[in-house]
């Protein structure tokens, strides 16, 4: 086929929508190098990025769902209801994780660098939510998470 027809590959998981960077940010600046020369402590979950572990985790996870499933592993058609599943799993997580992200201090903002959206969106989003979910735990289980938090 004389490259009249290639097709063109988009990145693993890429819908053209989402800015997740392949390098990740970490709070001591040392950028995408072996984990051992990060300083101790250094958080490399400050926002989402594409990397191996996440790619090797989510293969992991659909090659383990698809077989308690009952399906083989080379079964389109299972891999992408398992996928559909796992992503539902996690979304259905967010709410819950953001509400208790607010009751543990995070602004805004930080949640929103951590979804890799902006602020304002984040908080359309999750906002009712968490104020709900915070005025339920009427500030016994976080000292941040009542009234006063909002």
């Amino acid at each position: 086929m004389d490259g009249l027809y290639e097709i063109q590959c988009l990145p693993r998981g890429w819908l053209g929508t989402e800015h997740l960077p392949e390098e990740p940010e970490c709070s001591c600046g040392m950028g995408y190098v072996p984990v051992e020369l990060h300083d101790r402590g250094c958080d490399r979950a400050r926002a989402p990025f594409l990397d191996y572990d996440t790619l090797g985790l989510v293969d992991g996870a659909v090659k383990s769902l698809v077989c308690s499933r009952g399906s083989s592993l080379g079964d389109a058609g299972a891999t992408l209801s398992c996928l559909a599943s796992l992503i539902a799993e996690a979304q259905s997580r967010l709410p819950d994780a953001v509400a208790e992200a607010r009751c543990h201090g995070y602004t805004w903002g930080e949640i929103a660098s951590r979804l890799a959206t902006t602020a304002g969106t984040a908080r359309r989003r999750y906002g009712s939510y968490a104020h709900w979910r915070a005025s339920l735990a009427g500030g016994a289980a976080w000292p941040s998470c009542g009234p006063n938090a909002w």
